[in-house]
């Protein structure tokens, strides 16, 4: 807990590895999805629930808003309040005529950071909720850091599903339930229940329905102009009203395939090998006739597991099928019809490559899955190798437990962060990741010489790393050089016993004499810190001579600077070890 607190975890490189993760959406393209270390996103969870504690909605009481999890409730996953967010829908369908469904074009992309923190402020400052706004930059920067500059979209994490939905579509909510009420008076009842970025408007009139469209039209635009305010817009091709019979038939086009992974359901009752073999039998007769792609892949989906006497969509049935142990894949036709498939053409396998590839290892037929794996190693041979490519490899791999050397090699060469990320992470438990790091100085560092009441060391080094990942190198070199500083206040008050007040002398350690003191005995000391005062002395961001901006090799001398500092770091904490023990 006390390396959590303090931020020693930030000290630890491997916690700042951040790296595509390949999610895909029903149209065949990636989600902008980060793969995050545990430690960072456990960090990611806990801002959101710190958020949640403080955060007082004004939302309208009768506006239902479900995301993927829910904090109030300590569950940090979707399933539940999807369920909940389903059902809700369903009942109160019962006691409305219409319904809006709203759809936000590319939602997460486009939430804007900045505003979001500033609806966060500024709710805090009216609900006088008093915050250090060094908290706030925190949460700011390392989610900006998790989403690679944008607003993260981590895979099953209920923060970025909270911030999005009861934060930052808040107002836009709230706007439109009053326009509603206050100026569509011929609506005689009505409700909003959102899920994430879909919000249902349930509704009763006194028109006529062949007078509904307009009223529907006003609705629409005045909820759109509120979100442009946000910059985010309607995608208009997929918002409609209809009658509240078909609102089931609505639901089952929002489905997102991850949100229903593992959902139970009796698929025994429902799918046959012969109900597999027709959907397969089409997949072939579209791939052989050079017509099939994501949206008719999601055609036949649809056709073939449109079963009228069931609760469940076509979605939730092939889910169930795929993801549960089925022995309908050992059928001998429907490994012949997998063979053909992917010996023709084994790109049919990147319309979906998390399912298929599930599909084809239910099977447990060695020379199918050993047709795949050729596939893929010729594509590498070839250098045709790309994104679906490696999303097919990841969920091979995943799904044997990373146990396949030449794959492994693969990816290493074509997503080597992806391959660190299996190395560091995937090989034993994340908790013992920070243990096993090359960096045993840190561990060193915490628990002999730290002086765990500083607040601030870690938070310089944060801003440090931010600002490197943003490759604004001025600016990580003065959080870095003030890290330096401070760090080596600790270093001075364990190992020379400098204090100031029963702490570490923090003023003692600003001139080029008290380090050249403090390190000295290391080599190169009084060359790499008269270097260090003469980039800081120069930076514009610290000295108004700014004469850092007049030289060419700048960023070179900084990332050179840092590097030959953090070995001065590195060698005091060794040497104080090595005489102490």
């Amino acid at each position: 807990m006390i390396i959590l607190k303090s931020g020693l975890f930030l000290y630890y490189s491997e916690n700042w590895l951040i790296t595509n993760n390949y999610i895909m959406k029903g149209d065949g393209t990636f989600r902008n999805a980060s793969l995050v270390s545990p430690m960072m996103y456990l960090v990611a969870l806990t801002i959101g629930k710190s958020i949640s504690k403080a955060y007082q909605s004004k939302r309208q009481p009768s506006i239902d808003v479900f995301y993927a999890g829910n904090y109030d409730e300590n569950r940090l996953y979707y399933k539940k309040d999807y369920d909940v967010f389903f059902k809700t829908i369903n009942v109160l369908s019962q006691s409305y005529k219409y319904f809006i469904k709203t759809d936000i074009k590319d939602f997460f992309p486009n939430i804007d950071m900045n505003k979001l923190f500033d609806i966060i402020n500024q709710r805090f400052a009216e609900t006088g909720v008093q915050i250090n706004q060094k908290d706030l930059l925190v949460y700011k920067e390392l989610l900006l850091c998790l989403g690679q500059g944008e607003f993260p979209l981590i895979e099953n994490c209920a923060a970025s599903s909270y911030l999005a939905t009861v934060v930052y579509l808040e107002i836009p909510d709230a706007k439109l339930y009053s326009f509603i009420t206050d100026k569509e008076l011929h609506i005689t009842g009505f409700t909003m229940v959102r899920y994430v970025d879909d919000l249902y408007i349930l509704f009763n009139s006194d028109l006529s329905e062949n007078m509904i469209t307009p009223m529907v039209n006003r609705i629409v635009n005045a909820y759109s102009s509120e979100l442009k305010k946000l910059n985010l817009s309607l995608n208009r091709g997929k918002t409609s009203w209809k009658l509240t019979a078909d609102i089931n038939e609505e639901l089952k086009k929002s489905l997102y395939d991850e949100q229903f992974d593992g959902k139970e359901c009796n698929i025994t009752d429902f799918v046959d090998n012969d109900l597999l073999l027709k959907f397969l039998g089409d997949i072939k007769k579209a791939l052989f006739n050079y017509s099939l792609d994501a949206a008719k892949y999601l055609e036949l989906i649809n056709e073939v597991f449109n079963i009228p006497q069931t609760e469940y969509t076509p979605q939730e049935i092939y889910n169930s099928l795929v993801y549960e142990k089925h022995t309908l894949f050992s059928n001998k036709q429907i490994i012949e019809m997998l063979f053909s498939l992917v010996c023709f053409d084994y790109n049919f396998l990147k319309l979906d490559t998390k399912r298929l590839t599930i599909m084809l290892l239910r099977t447990q037929n060695g020379d199918l899955i050993k047709a795949m794996l050729s596939k893929l190693f010729e594509a590498n041979r070839r250098g045709v190798w790309n994104i679906y490519d490696t999303s097919l490899a990841i969920n091979y791999l995943l799904q044997r437990n990373f146990n396949h050397v030449d794959l492994l090699r693969i990816l290493k060469h074509e997503e080597s962060s992806v391959h660190s990320y299996y190395e560091i992470f995937c090989k034993s438990s994340f908790l013992v990741s920070m243990d096993k790091s090359k960096q045993n100085y840190i561990r060193k560092f915490g628990t002999s010489i730290f002086y765990k009441q500083d607040d601030k060391l870690f938070f310089l080094y944060f801003m440090y790393m931010v600002e490197m990942k943003k490759s604004n190198y001025l600016s990580a070199f003065a959080y870095y050089k003030n890290f330096f500083d401070r760090i080596s206040a600790h270093l001075g008050y364990t190992v020379n016993g400098n204090q100031a007040k029963g702490k570490p002398n923090y003023k003692g350690y600003y001139k080029e004499g008290a380090f050249k003191q403090l390190y000295a005995g290391i080599t190169d000391v009084d060359k790499i810190i008269e270097k260090a005062h003469e980039i800081r002395n120069s930076n514009p961001l610290s000295h108004s001579s700014a004469e850092l901006l007049d030289k060419n090799n700048s960023v070179a001398d900084i990332l050179n600077s840092i590097e030959q500092l953090s070995y001065l770091i590195e060698s005091k904490i060794e040497e104080y070890q090595t005489d102490g023990s």
